[in-house]
């Protein structure tokens, strides 16, 4: 199988996985699917975080749909290690974003972090990618063996 056929291949099973979509006509979606219920972002059925907070113009709810969006292109990253979810933060009390591999997953600010009960964003931020580097390692891509231009 060429490159090409492989890497659509498995961008077609990402999508699958993170919208919940069944492949083939089965029944049942996979149980590592990636999906924002309300405001709560899961991955196979695991609380990655919870937005209790709009902003920006946008609801709570459109919030952890954006973040679930955002993680499809992070779950087609080759080979995630727990180092490539970083925390940024500033100063503390200030804004903390959460991103992998430079790809911006969420930011945490101040109004979110209170509703999670934290008073500074990095702390939420913090947990957040704590659950994010054991969970992304699992189900991010496999180099393929067969590709010799890696």
């Amino acid at each position: 199988m060429t490159t090409r056929y492989w890497a659509l291949g498995s961008a077609a099973c990402l999508l699958a996985l993170v919208h919940g979509v069944p492949a083939h006509g089965q029944g049942d979606p996979p149980a590592t699917s990636a999906s924002a219920s309300g405001n709560t972002v899961t991955f196979g059925g695991q609380i990655l975080m919870r937005i209790r907070t709009g902003s920006g113009g946008f609801t709570a709810e459109q919030r952890a749909d954006q973040v679930a969006q955002r993680l499809i292109p992070i779950l087609s990253l080759k080979n995630l290690k727990p180092e490539d979810v970083t925390v940024t933060q500033t100063r503390k009390y200030q804004d903390a974003t959460i991103s992998v591999r430079g790809k911006l997953l969420v930011t945490v600010d101040k109004g979110l972090s209170q509703a999670n009960g934290n008073n500074d964003p990095g702390d939420l931020a913090r947990a957040w990618a704590d659950n994010l580097r054991k969970v992304l390692p699992e189900i991010s891509v496999q180099a393929n063996p067969n590709d010799k231009q890696q």
